[in-house]
């Protein structure tokens, strides 16, 4: 979330709301529980006139710039859900 909120920030990006949804893949690899996967599902709320395509590529940036997930071994998934409403 930090890193969406620099680059949305650095992009003069207006929102209206941010949540990402995490999950983990548990797996037994030999003998070792690993997590192997981490799905990462944000939602972000955008006023009707805003600029979809800037929402989506903002989202990307910070999935490939986040600290958090550059430190890990596991895959990371994200699945992008971006909503329109009213202010």
């Amino acid at each position: 979330m930090t890193t969406f909120l620099a680059i949305a920030e650095n992009f003069k990006f207006e929102f209206i709301d941010f949540v990402c949804e995490a999950k983990g893949v548990l797996e037994q690899i030999d003998g070792k529980f690993l997590m192997t996967e981490v799905l990462l599902s944000p939602t972000l709320t955008i006023a009707p006139d805003a600029d979809k395509e800037k929402a989506e590529r903002i989202l990307q940036k910070s999935e490939v710039a986040c600290l958090i997930s550059n430190s890990i071994k596991s895959k990371v998934t994200l699945t992008t859900n971006i909503i329109y409403k009213n202010g």
